[in-house]
């Protein structure tokens, strides 16, 4: 009778785990890998819901050369990557990217760094040209898969 129980227990706990762990998916997640930024800006650096991760847009503020776009991309793909590792996925699962070029004269050198960072079966891409705050070159995000 006992070990019926235990079975049963056992059994109903295994069928549960998978939910419980669907159910942990489809909860929106909060995610940074830099938790302790300051300023501590207005919005999540990235969100998780599902098998969905979202980046918000990464800036060159930072770049070794903030005046050369190929330094400035690859300075938010570094951000953008740092940011899905810190969620558990990596440039390997992005589905999506959207890129910000201050000037578009830009396309081809992003094209470039674009190319060494996605070498086979690269993301659907989006490219604009839009004013970005404090003077970055370029604000990329993307939506990755978890």
């Amino acid at each position: 009778m006992l070990t019926r129980r235990l079975f049963a227990t056992s059994t109903a706990l295994a069928a549960f785990i998978p939910a419980a762990k669907a159910a942990a998916k489809s909860a929106k997640q909060i995610f940074a890998a830099n938790p302790n930024a300051t300023p501590k800006p207005p919005y999540s650096p990235a969100v998780g819901f599902g098998a969905l991760l979202f980046v918000s847009g990464k800036a060159s503020y930072n770049a070794a050369d903030p005046k050369d776009i190929r330094s400035c991309v690859r300075y938010a793909f570094d951000q953008v990557e740092a940011e899905l590792k810190n969620a558990g996925s990596s440039m390997e699962n992005v589905l999506k990217v959207q890129v910000f070029l201050r000037n578009m004269d830009d396309y081809a050198a992003m094209n470039e760094i674009f190319s060494e960072r996605f070498p086979k079966d690269p993301p659907a891409r989006t490219t604009i040209a839009a004013i970005i705050p404090r003077e970055s070159l370029v604000e990329i995000d993307v939506i990755a898969g978890r």
